[in-house]
């Protein structure tokens, strides 16, 4: 039953990390409307591999890193920063594009060439939120579920991480298959996905900020 447990909470907990919007998702709904679910993919399971370093670091670290954050607030403002950054950016868009029929971009002037797998795995990897919500997640967990440290049996540890690989993988490939629905049914499907992603992003920052500067 132990066993099931720990599976079962990376599964879940996982789940409830990847489903707000961040940017591996938007490279899936992106990679998946413009390209196909296939492609999409190899995001998904780097990005997932990338998931289960962080969550390793998170359980070594957690107490450092936490402490790390609480004492050093330029690092909550740069996060706050580079949500503000990335929510302009998809709200606005790119404009050097050529559009296909359903006025989705088909070829777009590409300053980085970096393979699908490296890209899943780099988005999944340099993400301060999800590893400082694992930090919290981890530190909840060992004060009120089950224990999560260096000295937890290999075993658990290895049911817990797998748990997170597949939850992580699977919440991506949902959005992938959602977003594969949205591209038969509805035209630019991409900038309407990018603003309302992008509003949100920019919601998050402002919230951040006010919580800083007042609380």
């Amino acid at each position: 039953m132990n066993l099931i447990a720990y599976l079962f909470i990376g599964i879940l907990t996982a789940i409830i990390g990847a489903l707000p919007l961040g940017t591996t998702n938007v490279a899936v709904i992106n990679t998946t409307i413009k390209e196909n679910i296939q492609n999409a993919l190899k995001i998904v399971y780097t990005a997932a591999l990338a998931e289960i370093i962080l969550v390793i670091i998170a359980i070594n670290f957690n107490m450092q890193i936490e402490n790390f954050v609480g004492m050093n607030i330029w690092l909550q403002y740069t996060i706050a920063l580079i949500l503000l950054g990335v929510g302009f950016t998809l709200f606005y868009g790119r404009k050097e594009c050529v559009k296909d029929e359903n006025e989705e971009c088909i070829i777009i002037k590409k300053r980085f060439n970096l393979s699908k797998q490296m890209l899943g795995f780099i988005l999944g990897l340099v993400n301060p939120t999800v590893l400082v919500y694992w930090i919290l997640v981890i530190s909840f967990l060992n004060k009120k579920m089950i224990y999560l440290n260096i000295n937890t049996g290999i075993v658990l540890l290895t049911l817990f991480i797998v748990g997170v690989f597949i939850g992580k993988a699977l919440t991506l490939y949902g959005y992938g298959r959602f977003s594969n629905v949205l591209k038969i049914r509805m035209k630019n499907i991409t900038t309407r996905v990018n603003r309302i992603i992008g509003v949100l992003l920019i919601c998050i920052s402002i919230f951040q900020f006010t919580k800083l500067l007042y609380y």
